[in-house]
């Protein structure tokens, strides 16, 4: 009954964030933008109507129920093939990228929940708390500067044409995941260390990999899965600097050229977005989210009957 209902929100809170994405990008954006006296100043010239914005919305909904489709972009190409087109590349990255810093997240908490030895005093939770406070944009700049100094002759770092373009951008994007990871995993194995049933186990004399691994690590798949969403969530926000910086023409870089925006201003310039790229990127990647939400609850309850019924 519980995962049914936490189902049922996400499902009411995904369709809410669509209605206010709608009604937020087709905001009249009619912007003059001129100059005027001998410094050329430049002046913004921008007036709100409830006509328009009325316009805008009636003419959207109309040509979806009409045409079938969410319209043609600048590139004279339909939304939907645009779609296609670049989230065949973006998807490679997150699903490489999700599952990687999942198992590496995992293990890394693992890791870190254990005490004892100087490894552990150099790569446990301290290093995990440092790489999470360093920038991200930062660190992705650090290891590509090194990876461009030794091994740029080895491979091709740029791009998307090579069959393996992929796998770089997903190891950017899965680290920050992977430290999210780490941190509710060893939160939650250090919190089982003075249960009964590990003493008990102890007492038996299982080895401590498979007491961890097939008790503790169990135990800690509840709160880990509870945070699935958050993690998709924190793998997207990444995905536009990195495919960025590697030149990966995917769908978060598709977005962001969607927005228009131009580092220099100047009279006369235009600054027509794409309403419908970005309205149907958004709820392509909002899905996404929805959907690892549906299944983490959905193998929260596989896992442990008392959370679907709680």
């Amino acid at each position: 009954m519980q995962a049914a209902l936490a189902i049922s929100r996400h499902i009411l809170l995904f369709f809410v964030i669509v209605i206010i994405l709608i009604l937020t990008v087709l905001l009249p954006r009619d912007v003059e933008i001129g100059a005027e006296g001998k410094p050329q100043t430049v002046v913004f010239e921008y007036e709100f109507t409830w006509a328009l914005y009325s316009e805008n919305l009636t003419g959207f909904f109309l040509d979806i129920i009409r045409e079938k489709s969410f319209g043609l972009t600048k590139y004279e190409r339909s939304a939907e093939d645009e779609a296609v087109l670049y989230f065949s590349r973006s998807l490679k990255v997150i699903v490489f990228a999700f599952f990687l810093s999942l198992s590496l997240g995992i293990l890394k908490g693992i890791y870190d929940a254990k005490r004892g030895g100087p490894l552990r005093l150099v790569f446990g939770k301290g290093f995990t708390w440092l790489l999470q406070s360093v920038p991200d944009f930062f660190l992705f700049l650090s290891l590509q500067w090194i990876l461009l100094i030794y091994f740029r002759d080895y491979v091709d770092l740029f791009g998307y044409e090579s069959w393996y373009s992929f796998i770089y951008p997903a190891l950017l994007v899965s680290i920050y995941p992977a430290l999210y990871i780490s941190r509710i995993t060893a939160a939650s194995i250090l919190d089982q260390e003075g249960m009964p049933y590990i003493a008990v186990a102890r007492s038996k004399g299982l080895p401590s990999a498979m007491i961890t691994f097939k008790h503790m690590l169990k135990n800690s798949l509840v709160p880990i899965l509870t945070n699935m969403g958050s993690l998709m969530i924190y793998l997207l926000s990444n995905l536009l600097i990195v495919e960025y910086l590697t030149d990966y023409k995917g769908a978060a870089y598709r977005l962001f050229e969607a927005f228009h925006v131009t580092p220099v201003l100047s009279a006369g310039l235009n600054t027509a977005i794409e309403p419908n790229v970005i309205i149907l990127f958004g709820i392509c990647f909002m899905f996404m989210v929805l959907t690892v939400q549906i299944l983490s609850e959905t193998a929260k309850r596989w896992i442990d009957p008392r959370e679907g019924s709680a």
